[in-house]
């Protein structure tokens, strides 16, 4: 039976750039130190997933990583990261976390028991562009690889459009719902599907628009005309770390920032 899950968390932990000398042009962090982006994406592994984003950072990073043992049991680690320049790698010093958790059947945790918070690791990129653990404290993952499936997986808003992106669970698929409301009683909604292009950190998606008509009471009104037309996008993220639509052959739904939804960042929902 298909279960939704909604457990990955990533929290932030702002670090101050580097000084620069005055009269100098300020570099971001982010050029002084490209490798860091190299991490920022979805990591996926059987059943387990890690999530990083360096664009909502300064060089450090807490991240949680979480396997599924169970119907409704996940272990979780929790690490605070700094980026290591000599060895491009994400170096945790007893820092880590390890818990085991209990969550209900709308994917609420119901229960926690902490095992170690003294944990020490690393991460980092091999040449085949997978991410590997390298546990001091514990050797679970130590044999383990996690493919880099993009960034894109959650769900997003902008002014009266909600948008949720979803990792189809296997490969790089991917499935878009987007929702415009342009009144009370008139939707427009996009259904897309795609793969994800690890070389330009982008998807691109294919799919139909539709518009729906609404009565007064809620129900769809099916004796209004359902307009269909096939549209096709590129998804992509721009300096500021927001989604955006660079590329579409609908035009109304391109010039958006779409930002994470608040009231739901850093929760990652897919079907088992």
């Amino acid at each position: 039976m298909k279960k939704l899950l909604a457990i990955l968390v990533i929290l932030c932990l702002i670090l101050p750039a580097a000084a620069v000398a005055e009269g100098a042009e300020e570099k971001t962090y982010w050029e002084e130190h490209p490798g860091v982006l190299a991490f920022d994406s979805y990591w996926v592994s059987g059943d387990a997933q890690i999530r990083i984003d360096a664009y909502h950072t300064d060089g450090g990073y807490e991240i949680l990583v979480v396997e599924m043992t169970g119907e409704n049991t996940f272990n979780s680690w929790e690490y605070l990261l700094v980026y290591d320049e000599e060895t491009k790698s994400l170096v945790a010093d007893k820092t880590g976390m390890k818990s085991a958790n209990t969550f209900d059947e709308t994917g609420m945790i119901t229960g926690s028991e902490q095992e170690y918070e003294d944990g020490s690791a690393r991460f980092f990129i091999n040449d085949l562009d997978q991410l590997c653990w390298d546990d001091e404290k514990e050797d679970t993952f130590s044999a383990t690889v996690f493919n880099r499936i993009g960034r894109f997986p959650g769900r997003y808003v902008y002014d009266r459009a909600y948008m949720e992106v979803n990792w189809a669970g296997e490969g790089l698929i991917y499935d878009v719902s987007l929702d415009w409301a342009d009144s009370a009683f008139e939707t427009w909604h996009w259904m897309m599907n795609g793969k994800y292009d690890p070389a330009s950190d982008t998807l691109v998606l294919n799919g139909v628009r539709f518009f729906y008509t609404y009565k007064e009471d809620g129900e769809l009104d099916l004796d209004a005309d359902k307009l269909e037309e096939e549209v096709s996008a590129v998804f992509a993220f721009d300096d500021e770390g927001f989604l955006v639509i660079p590329e579409s052959t609908d035009p109304s739904i391109m010039g958006w920032q779409y930002e994470t939804d608040p009231v739901v960042y850093g929760m990652w929902m897919w079907e088992f």
